[in-house]
């Protein structure tokens, strides 16, 4: 009887992260992952720690920040997808299509989501949200 219970407790699966942890991932993922590419600056245009709501009995959090730099790249979108990819785990979602400086990356384990766009020369933003997550 003791082995069934272990058993069907093993058998249960994962809630992962709660919004706030999904909320304080996400902060800690676009923080790290612009410092490491050498901004002149960095502003916080989103600082989170909000609950949105969304879906029928769901909330969600977000965070962005925008950087500038005093260098041109046209490979920052690359290198900062390739970071979040390499360090973390993220997956491309909505690929960069010519013409358009964006892309999504998606991190299922995390519940976290981050949309990279250079809309200047010599500037990025990266802002994220969680999944939408059941308060109960």
């Amino acid at each position: 009887m003791a082995l069934l219970a272990v058993l069907a407790g093993c058998s249960t699966p994962d809630p992962g992260p709660t919004v706030e942890q999904a909320g304080q991932t996400l902060e800690r993922h676009i923080t790290e992952m612009m410092e490491q590419t050498g901004p002149e600056e960095i502003v916080v245009t989103d600082p989170g720690g909000k609950d949105v709501p969304c879906g029928t009995d769901g909330i969600k959090r977000t965070y962005a920040v925008r950087t500038t730099y005093n260098r041109t790249d046209d490979n920052l979108i690359a290198e900062m997808a390739g970071r979040l990819g390499t360090r973390w785990g993220y997956e491309v979602h909505d690929p960069y299509k010519p013409g358009v400086p964006r892309t999504t990356l998606k991190l299922a384990s995390s519940r976290t989501s981050i949309t990279l766009e250079t809309p200047s020369d010599h500037e990025a933003m990266a802002a994220g949200e969680t999944d939408c997550i059941s308060r109960g």
